[in-house]
């Protein structure tokens, strides 16, 4: 039979429809970093929407989810073994969770999470190689599935999710973001979760955590505001994308701290952007074209979104113990010799 993950090999994965900016702007799209291929964009909507492609089809498709070698050790409810966190803190206001709860046919993902994420679908991954294709993305047993592999016809297959906050899209202008996850060692692909300007504007901001190859260690990198093909704060962390680990980027007005598993592993007071900003989600080809034979997911059990309570400023967390961090600066773990 043949599905829509094979269609697709047949065509170019470059030759994807034009978006003026202001459709792109308004469905979180972003500019090309000087390739001329955008890096986290959404497809072109018809009447500002996509209708969701017909995944019924698809279900016969079971062994492709089963095919992971990426497993839970926890059960159904906690597949990760950590159950997603209920309070928001002091000075913060939960405003997004999913924990993924209710699963879906394979590659149905996007027609039953549609109230709560826009899902890239139809257009050329980061790396120009793969194409993002809603198909990828099955919920099962508790966990949001990313499944990357090729397709008959040559074409990598990447996934893409931007959360929806109150079921619209849009970013914030500071805030607490959390994702529990894990990969298979997946030979050719990366991930990235990162915070992304509402307007397209890459000086904006960038900030990528974690970021990696599937499998390898999760790094942090943020992309500097005067210039942001350059980074400013670079550090490789000792958490492997293969493990569980919970991630955190917490974003003030004055500071951002970078947690694995609740322990900070960097902050720092330089590029903080000041702009509207979304979260991102998004795995697909590294550069070049992965092997025919690489096959894998990307698991996230579950995810959350805090942003400060009206009138507070909450701070972003220091490293425990008392450890010195420079008032204008980056600190990392490293830094202390941990």
């Amino acid at each position: 039979m043949t599905t829509d993950d094979d269609r697709v090999g047949d065509r170019d994965v470059d030759a994807v429809r034009p978006l003026d900016q202001l459709a792109a702007a308004a469905h979180g799209a972003a500019p090309a970093h000087g390739s001329g291929i955008a890096r986290h964009r959404v497809p072109f909507r018809a009447g500002g929407r996509r209708t969701a492609f017909a995944v019924g089809a698809l279900v016969v498709a079971a062994g492709v989810v089963a095919a992971s070698t990426t497993t839970a050790t926890g059960d159904g409810a906690d597949p990760s073994g950590v159950s997603m966190p209920t309070s928001d803190g002091s000075g913060w206001n939960r405003v997004f969770s999913e924990d993924f709860d209710d699963s879906t046919p394979t590659g149905g993902f996007e027609a039953d999470y549609a109230d709560r994420f826009s899902v890239y679908h139809g257009f050329a991954d980061t790396a120009g190689t793969g194409r993002y294709q809603s198909s990828a993305l099955t919920a099962h047993d508790g966990m949001l599935d990313m499944r990357l592999r090729t397709t008959k016809g040559g074409t990598p297959l990447a996934g893409g999710i931007v959360p929806l906050v109150d079921g619209r899209w849009g970013g914030q202008t500071a805030g607490r973001y959390s994702i529990r996850m894990k990969s298979d060692e997946v030979d050719g692909y990366g991930v990235a979760v990162l915070l992304w300007s509402d307007e397209n504007v890459w000086s904006d901001g960038e900030i990528d955590f974690p970021e990696g190859a599937l499998g390898a260690p999760a790094s942090l990198n943020v992309h500097c505001l005067e210039d942001p093909a350059e980074k400013c704060v670079q550090y490789e962390t000792a958490a492997s994308l293969a493990d569980w680990h919970t991630y955190t980027i917490e974003w003030t007005p004055a500071r951002m701290s970078f947690l694995v598993d609740d322990a900070v592993v960097a902050t720092t007071t330089q590029s903080i952007p000041t702009s509207r900003m979304h979260l991102v989600v998004q795995a697909g080809s590294n550069a070049g074209h992965p092997p025919r034979s690489a096959a894998g997911s990307l698991l996230i059990d579950w995810m959350t979104i805090d942003v400060p309570v009206d009138g507070a400023e909450p701070q972003a967390t220091l490293p425990s113990g008392g450890r010195p961090v420079p008032d204008d600066g980056t600190w990392t773990a490293d830094t202390s010799g941990d």
